[in-house]
């Protein structure tokens, strides 16, 4: 399995961390965030590139195109969810208007969130075995890495399909995320491990979205019952945490065969 040694998980933590300090002070200053955040992005990339192999867990030139299909990935999400479905809405200025209610450094700091995902689950301290390859029914076991692939981006899909439709019902815009996470749990079967892990996320990930809300300013929902958070992303965070480590090492892996090169695995 892909590991991330201390450092670079220092670095891509450090980078979240200043990112949202900034949110909470200056979300609103548009001029400001359109140069600070980029800064960031490039500091905690060139950082990371200047580490040695057995601390990366993927090429230094895989990290770029990874990086970009993260940021493609995550700012495509963010938008249709914001500016095409209006499920929230971004309280702070746009550089886009017409085209995107969401600046431009908005939608490049969604590539940092979708690679610290990954990161996490690679960070080699929580010595997490790679995750399971296979389907499972009862007692029955299904190999096949398409397979099990095929169902992640299902449940992808078909929960942002519902939420775009039912963000407003205080009963379906969560439900459908209970059911997946559940048959997450049931057919995917995550190890102990995994699930303490997405735990943590579930009850992390909101409280920072929270700190974005009510401190920042920076977004706002409907039925946020929790801080201004609603039930649906808290379990939102926890689904896309399992299904993003899944998804996002295939295409680390994927990546790595394009650019044709593979580090060294285990960090010092």
């Amino acid at each position: 399995m892909r590991t991330l040694g201390d450092r670079a998980f220092f670095i891509d933590t450090a980078a979240i961390v200043a990112v949202s300090v900034a949110i909470c002070l200056a979300s609103q200053d548009l001029a400001l965030m359109s140069w600070l955040v980029p800064l960031v992005l490039a500091t905690r990339l060139a950082l990371w590139m200047a580490l040695p192999d057995r601390e990366r867990d993927i090429t230094r030139r895989g990290e770029v195109l990874f990086y970009a299909v993260c940021t493609v990935v995550g700012a495509f999400n963010d938008w249709s969810s914001v500016t095409r479905y209006r499920i929230y809405d971004y309280t702070v200025p746009t550089d886009l208007p017409g085209v995107s209610h969401i600046p431009i450094w908005m939608l490049l700091f969604w590539g940092m969130i979708l690679r610290f995902f990954v990161s996490v689950f690679h960070y080699h301290r929580l010595e997490l075995a790679p995750a399971n390859g296979a389907l499972f029914v009862g007692r029955r076991r299904f190999e096949g890495g398409a397979l099990r692939l095929t169902f992640l981006v299902a449940l992808v899909v078909l929960t942002r399909q519902s939420i775009y439709r039912s963000f407003a019902h205080p009963l379906w815009s969560w439900l459908p995320f209970a059911v997946a996470l559940l048959a997450v749990l049931v057919f995917a079967r995550p190890d102990r491990r995994r699930i303490t892990l997405v735990g943590a996320v579930m009850l992390l990930g909101p409280l920072v979205e929270a700190l974005y809300i009510n401190v920042g300013h920076l977004h706002a929902y409907r039925l946020g019952w929790f801080g201004g958070v609603p039930l649906w992303i808290a379990l939102w965070w926890g689904l896309a945490a399992l299904l993003w480590e899944d998804i996002g090492t295939r295409v680390q892996r994927l990546v790595e065969s394009v650019t044709g090169c593979t580090p060294t695995r285990v960090p010092a």
